[in-house]
Order: structure tokens, then C-alpha cells, then sequence
């Protein structure tokens, strides 16, 4: 007797990956998709092993908890790869909730704000301190990366804190003890004073550890990217906008203000780092306000559950998270995208301030700021509009390698910037025009950052990794700022010490700038060669469950 559920040999019918029977049957995916769990149900209703079809069992305790699923404030399925395996698919897009996520944008603005304020006067800021001139670059370096390396060291500390007393109860005093904390530099007396101060700021990681894990919780599939286009660009914001807060406030008596403001005469970076701390705080305030707690109590012992239970099976959650595969190359994108694009924040500043007689275009820090002003609103116009409408125009892995690639082309746009400035003690109409262009390139290379935070999404084992994962992939990012910037920095400084202009010497650093950007490309084929297999396993597993149904009929 035939096992049960099992055909004969004779009546077995072909494989439900033959393209044959694929069409004999005229199955579509939306087919699939409603017939797939209704597949699932029979097969277990018979008493068949359905372990091969359906998702990674939970554990016992957790079973009843099952329509717990962590949800968006909506109600709506936090949507992993095998999402739709669960129940009916949503035909309509959730609406954005723009209201919840504005919090989280502010907060990520003063964590760019937080980053960059200082890049403007922190060499000053040494010397006035009593460090010897060829000293400052030392100390200040020291003060600018040590922002990085303690943000790398305690941003995973924050992810089991959020999934344990929950994302919102972190994430607002987070922030208003971040604003605290930028404020409190701008009393800094010394260069270590600066160094420990810094360091604190970065000790406090956990807050864009949240931000991103609340805006993935918030958004589900059908709305992440339009989510995520008003989230991802806000630190881009933050940074860009930071050293025209640090340059024009900093040292603000008599020039902005009468003598009589004695409080910003005795501390002349007060007034930065104060604006910086507004920020912070308006942040901490609204999302008080408006932000809502996107894993409540019953998600998170749901969550706890699965976690558990995933740290016994593979010998702890962090490390089985580390060695997940898709995991490991979305992290080490995440850690080469970031050192590309603040290799570009720390190159075309230099670029455009160092002198036309030595390979720069000599602008003023007015002329500088005016050219960040234009480039962060064109950062927000594009990530708003023109990300999503690119994102339903071709596949994601289409886009992502476009993304990568735009950086080094718009590097290669920089030596023909100045061989039609140099000559002349203006800007001509003709480098303006490439000066844009090289704008509208660069901005789109940052739609990356965008759709890597929406991939993480689904390199993940489950949903429960969501906290731990941002904080990994946060840590990763600090440590390709602080390398990137270094190389890039280095070799221009060691470009301006060339007195002919076509000297390789001179064009090294471009060269450089493209082999950095080298291995974000290699690895971002690799994350989307993840992504299309994991498509592939989907339309498999749906193809047989939809086969079964069929036979069982």
C-alpha cells in the first residue's frame, strides 16, 4: 500500500519546476500565492510531513502565539522572505506613516549634525586649546574618529535593551541624552577634554541603532521603500548641513553677536554644538509625543520566544546571525558603501577649498557652503521622488548596481572640473554645468544607502534579528567611515605636493577613490545574487505546495 499522500509511480506527476507543467496547469504567481497556504493547511489536515514546505517550526511555547506575529502599529505583518507563505497577500499599498516618522528623521539629522559639526573648527579648536601647530592634526584627527570607535564598540549593546524593554523606552531619552551630551561639548576646556566628550557621544550609538529598527517596523513590504526614501536621506542632511552649522556659529563674537553675549566669548564653539542639541532634543520631544512602540509587551515575549529558541539551535543569536550568509554580505556592504560615500563628504570639501595651482578649485567657505546647501536639497527632492519611481522601473539588483557604480564616475569628473576652472579666477558656466552633473551622480550613488537599509530587511533570519541586526550593520558603518575618509584624506594631501598638473602623483587620488569603491560593487553582486536565489526558493516552494493541492484534488 501507497504511503499516504504519496502517488504511484506511474501517476506521479512531472517536477513542479518543469516549465511543461508550469504551463499545462497556466499557474501565475498571484495563482501561487493564494493557493499556497490553503496547500500547507490540506497536506497537515492529512496527517503528511510538511516539514519540507513550510516556514522553520516555532517553539511550543510559542505556538499559540502564532497570530502575535510582530506587526507594524497598522496591524500589519512585519514582511520577511516567506511572508506571504502565512496568509493573503495585501493588493494595496499601506499608506506611509509620515507622522510617526518624522521623530526618527530629526533624530537622524542631529545624528549627522553630531558627526560633522566639528570638521570645521576642530583645528582651531586644538590650537586655541595650546597645541602646537604641527601637533593639531594629530589631536584632531584623534577627536574626529573617536566618535566612530566607540560607536562601533557600543552599538550592539543597544539591540537587546530594545528588544527587552522595548524600542520607544530606549529610543527617547536616548536622544534627549544625546542633545545633553552635544551641548555639554561645547564647554570643553582641553584636548583631552574633546577627546573623552566625543567619545561619550559616541557611547550613546543606540539611538540610530533604533531609529532604523523602528522605521523597519513601522513601514511593512508594501510601503518600505517609500518609508525608507524619507528616512534614509535625513543623515545625509545631518551631515551636510553640519559644517555650515560648525563654520558660520562657531566664533560667533563680535562677528554675529555684541560683546555682550560673554557666555559665547568665554566658549566660542558653544553656539554648534547648542544648535546641535536643539536638534536632539525637538527629536527626543516629538517622537514623546508621536512615535508609537513598534514591539509592545505581547510581541515581545513572541519575539523572546523565537529568539530562544533560534540561541539554543545554533549556539547563540548574535553569532548565528554573524554566520548567516545573506547577513554576512549585506554587512560588509554595509560597512564599504559607508566608507565610499564619506570618502566623498571628506574629498570634495578638501577639492574644493585647496587652491586651483595645486589641482583644487579655490572656492571660498561661503562658495562651499552654497554648493552643500544645493546638494542636500537635491539629496531630499531626489531620495523623495525619484528613488521610488526608479525602484518600480527595474529590478533591485538593476538599481543597485547603478547605485554603486555612480560614485567612481562621478570621481572621474573632478579632474576635468579644474582643467576648465583653473585658468580662470571664477567659476565658468561650463564646470558649473559639470559640477551639476557630478551632483545629480553622487546623489543617486546614495540611493544605495537607501536600498541596503531596505535589504537588511530580508537577510535576515526572522524578524526577532531586526535590532541586533541594525546595531551590527551601524557598527560596520562607523568603522567604513572612519577608514575610508583616512585613505582618500591621505592621498590628496599627498596629490597637492605634485607641482605638474599631469602628474601621476597628482591624478593618484582619483585612482584610489575608484579601487575603494571596487569592493562595494563585488559584494553588492553578492547580495544580489542572495536576493535572487531566496526569490527562486519562494517560487519553488509555492510551485510544489500548489502542485500538491492540485494532485491531492
Amino acid at each position: 500500500m501507497a504511503t499516504l499522500g504519496a502517488a504511484p509511480a506511474a501517476q506521479r506527476r512531472p517536477s513542479p519546476l518543469s516549465d511543461t507543467a508550469r504551463s499545462s496547469h497556466g499557474m501565475s504567481m498571484d495563482n501561487l500565492l493564494q493557493r499556497a497556504p490553503a496547500a500547507l493547511a490540506q497536506r497537515h489536515a492529512y496527517g503528511i510531513d510538511t516539514s519540507v514546505y513550510s516556514p522553520p517550526q516555532t517553539p511550543a511555547s510559542a505556538v499559540s502565539e502564532m497570530s502575535t506575529t510582530p506587526t507594524t502599529p497598522h496591524g500589519h505583518p512585519l514582511s520577511g522572505p516567506f511572508s506571504h507563505l502565512y496568509g493573503p497577500q495585501r493588493t494595496q499599498a499601506t499608506p506611509v506613516p509620515v507622522l510617526a516618522i518624522i521623530p526618527l528623521c530629526i533624530a537622524r539629522v542631529a545624528e549627522g549634525l553630531i558627526f560633522a559639526v566639528i570638521f570645521p573648527y576642530i583645528n582651531e579648536m586644538m590650537h586655541d586649546f595650546g597645541v602646537p601647530e604641527e601637533q593639531v592634526g594629530i589631536w584632531s584627527a584623534t577627536a574626529e574618529s573617536v566618535l566612530m570607535v566607540t560607536e562601533s564598540i557600543a552599538a550592539p549593546l543597544y539591540a537587546p535593551l530594545a528588544d527587552r524593554f522595548g524600542r520607544r523606552t530606549v529610543f527617547v531619552p536616548l536622544v534627549g541624552l544625546w542633545g545633553v551630551s552635544a551641548l555639554i561639548f561645547g564647554f570643553a576646556h582641553s584636548p583631552w577634554s574633546t577627546v573623552v566628550l566625543r567619545g561619550a557621544l559616541g557611547l550613546l550609538a543606540g539611538a540610530g541603532v533604533i531609529s532604523r529598527t523602528m522605521c523597519g517596523e513601522l513601514c511593512d513590504k508594501s510601503n518600505r521603500i517609500k518609508g525608507f526614501a524619507l528616512f534614509s536621506p535625513a543623515f545625509t542632511i545631518g551631515v551636510t548641513i553640519a559644517p555650515l552649522v560648525g563654520g558660520f556659529l562657531s566664533r560667533p563674537v563680535p562677528r554675529l553677536l555684541s560683546e555682550s553675549w560673554t557666555l559665547f566669548a568665554d566658549w566660542p564653539y558653544l553656539l554648534p554644538s547648542l544648535v546641535t542639541a536643539v536638534v536632539g532634543g525637538i527629536a527626543s520631544f516629538l517622537a514623546y509625543l508621536w512615535l508609537p512602540e513598534t514591539l509592545p509587551p505581547r510581541l515581545r515575549n513572541t519575539s523572546a520566544h523565537r529568539y530562544e529558541a533560534e540561541k539554543a539551535n545554533s549556539g547563540g543569536g548574535l553569532k548565528h546571525l554573524l554566520t548567516y550568509p545573506k547577513f554576512q554580505n549585506v554587512l560588509i556592504l554595509y560597512g564599504l558603501n559607508n566608507g565610499v560615500m564619506f570618502s566623498w563628504e571628506a574629498l570634495f570639501p578638501l577639492f574644493a577649498f585647496t587652491g586651483k595651482s595645486i589641482g583644487g578649485l579655490g572656492l571660498s567657505t561661503q562658495q562651499i557652503g552654497v554648493v552643500l546647501s544645493i546638494s542636500a536639497a537635491l539629496s531630499i527632492v531626489m531620495t523623495i521622488f525619484m528613488f521610488p519611481i526608479l525602484h518600480k522601473s527595474m529590478s533591485e539588483a538593476n538599481l543597485l548596481r547603478i547605485c554603486l557604480f555612480m560614485y567612481p564616475l562621478a570621481v572621474t569628473l573632478f579632474p576635468l572640473l579644474w582643467a576648465l576652472s583653473h585658468r580662470t579666477g571664477y567659476m565658468p558656466m561650463s564646470a558649473c554645468t559639470i559640477l551639476g552633473i557630478q551632483m545629480i551622480l553622487r546623489r543617486v550613488g546614495d540611493f544605495a544607502s537607501t536600498l541596503l537599509d531596505t535589504i537588511v530587511l530580508d537577510s535576515i533570519p526572522g524578524p526577532e534579528y531586526l535590532a541586533m541586526a541594525n546595531s551590527a550593520t551601524f557598527s560596520m558603518a562607523a568603522i567604513g567611515r572612519a577608514i575610508g575618509p583616512f585613505i582618500v584624506s591621505s592621498f590628496f594631501s599627498l596629490a597637492t605636493t605634485s607641482s605638474s598638473a599631469m602628474s601621476a602623483k597628482r591624478q593618484l587620488v582619483w585612482l584610489v577613490f575608484c579601487l575603494v569603491s571596487v569592493p562595494s560593487m563585488y559584494y553588492g553582486e553578492r547580495v544580489m545574487a542572495d536576493t535572487a536565489s531566496t526569490s527562486d526558493e519562494e517560487l519553488q516552494r509555492l510551485e510544489e505546495c500548489t502542485f500538491e493541492e492540485e494532485y491531492d484534488e
